[in-house]
């Protein structure tokens, strides 16, 4: 069942770069980031849990928190019009 999802997640992954890259909005394009982000972490974790590489699920968490810090840098540039400070 497992190598059953690993392709489907992999292929909305791709579909999720296209609409990053092609979005129509700002917005479209960071949701379909966080989005990416959450699924490669996925099929990340997944593959560390079947080749048996604690280091592999770690860096999903690093992944995560890539896409967190892409959420707030965006939301306060939308707010303010700025990145510093």
């Amino acid at each position: 069942m497992v190598y059953l999802v690993l392709p489907l997640l992999s292929l909305s992954s791709i579909l999720y770069l296209l609409v990053v890259c092609r979005g129509p909005t700002i917005s479209d394009r960071v949701l379909s980031a966080d989005v990416f982000f959450y699924t490669s972490s996925l099929f990340f974790g997944i593959v560390g849990l079947l080749i048996g590489s604690p280091i592999m699920v770690a860096c999903t968490v690093v992944l995560v928190l890539w896409a967190y810090a892409l959420d707030i840098y965006v939301a306060k540039y939308l707010e303010r019009g700025e990145l510093g400070d």
